[in-house]
């Protein structure tokens, strides 16, 4: 998590909000690229829900494979600006199948877990991912989903780790940045999974 502090030593304070996400947006996608083992497949971006940098609009970093590769595809990084979105809106038919329904023996002790919370602006399809339960349903995974719907317009990053060829992280980053005219501060953690 110290790359991550650092940053907030390479923004001049005080910082416009606008130049504080352009930076972010910049380095932490260089951070990330560096640091993924590359499997051979090909790294795109994908932004849904508005413009980067735009309350609720949520980019990904996905590694997508060649057809018979043996790694999967699989999320590189999940990033963007909360929002505050009611639970009740969540497309609840659209996940029901996923993972086939959350106690699949495949993914037993998974939920369907958003990398970008619903309830912070995230979608479905490739938001969701198997989250060990443990973590999702509550604990700093959760402080840190609260902090973010509570406080629209804060800068929020999760990056999966893998450990092998698998889609489902071993580790999960989480990252807040507050943004101005809020002091502009880093909150971190590593949760397992």
């Amino acid at each position: 998590m110290e790359i991550y502090l650092k940053l907030i030593e390479e923004i001049p304070q005080p910082v416009a909000r606008d130049t504080a996400f352009a930076k972010l947006d910049e380095r932490l996608q260089e951070i990330w690229i560096e640091a993924y083992p590359m499997t051979g497949g090909e790294l795109l971006t994908v932004t849904l829900g508005g413009k980067p940098g735009e309350a609720g609009a949520v980019s990904t970093l996905f590694d997508l494979q060649p057809k018979g590769s043996k790694t999967e595809d699989r999320v590189v990084a999940v990033w963007g600006i909360s929002k505050s979105e009611p639970a009740n809106t969540r497309d609840t038919s659209r996940m029901a199948g996923f993972l086939n329904g959350v106690w699949s023996p495949t993914y037993a002790g998974r939920d369907r877990g958003h990398f970008f919370a619903h309830t912070m602006g995230g979608g479905t399809d490739i938001n969701l991912f198997p989250q060990l339960a443990a973590v999702n349903r509550g604990g700093e995974w959760r402080r840190m989903e609260r902090f973010a719907v509570e406080n629209p317009g804060t800068f929020c990053f999760i990056r999966p780790i893998y450990r092998g060829s698998s889609w489902t992280p071993a580790e999960l980053e989480y990252g807040i940045y507050t943004m101005p005219p809020q002091p502009f501060r880093f909150w971190g953690n590593l949760f397992p999974n």
